[in-house]
């Protein structure tokens, strides 16, 4: 059974702090030099529902400028809890936020960001938050789900024992699609559930 971590909630708020930076430091040495890099690590190829390809892949900085387009465009919005946010700037510092102090995986199609997971440390211990968003016009096709299991695959290679997210109780889309993968509610709530699931180092899902 998971027992939600009762931290904050990074991926709701605007804040960063130096005790993520310091956590994510520790547990991404291996991939926090990618999003400060110029150069995308090779992503992985996928097939939607309807036969297309995509590709999934960890983000690096020269993203950041299609990803912001992607949330200019994006509806509704807000979609979840207050995300992204309506107003560009803010929608633009909630991204910076995440790119300072979270692991970031895209998805593609050609040169255009269709879909993006964050995953935002919690300081007390390896677990994080993950938060997931795909562009309107790409929804109901598999790709959110590909881009939660890459996420999840490369949590628990780096360690996080742990990852839970906020879903809306008549959201039953994403809830099908969490379950799917292994998340298991945690809690009880009218308006919002917390889902969680226990990684191992070689998950595979």
């Amino acid at each position: 059974m998971f027992t939600h971590p009762n931290a904050a909630s990074p991926g709701l708020s605007f804040k960063t702090s130096r005790r993520h930076q310091k956590v994510f430091r520790s547990l991404f040495v291996l991939d926090s030099h990618v999003q400060k890099d110029k150069v995308r690590p090779e992503p992985i190829l996928r097939t939607d529902k309807s036969g297309k390809s995509f590709e999934v892949g960890i983000s690096c900085a020269e993203d950041f400028s299609s990803l912001l387009g992607m949330y200019r465009t994006f509806s509704p919005k807000p979609a979840s809890q207050g995300l992204p946010p309506e107003d560009p700037e803010t929608c633009q510092n909630w991204l910076k936020m995440l790119f300072g102090i979270g692991l970031n995986a895209l998805a593609w199609r050609g040169d255009s960001v269709i879909g993006h997971v964050a995953l935002i440390p919690d300081v007390k211990g390896k677990s994080g938050e993950i938060v997931i968003f795909v562009a309107q016009n790409y929804r109901n096709l598999g790709i959110g789900t590909e881009l939660v299991r890459f996420m999840l695959e490369r949590s628990g290679a780096l360690g996080f024992e742990l990852v839970w997210l906020t879903v809306r109780v008549l959201n039953f889309i994403a809830i099908k699609l969490y379950r799917k993968v292994g998340f298991e509610f945690c809690d009880k709530d009218h308006y919002e559930r917390v889902m969680g699931i226990r990684l191992t180092p070689a998950l595979t899902i």
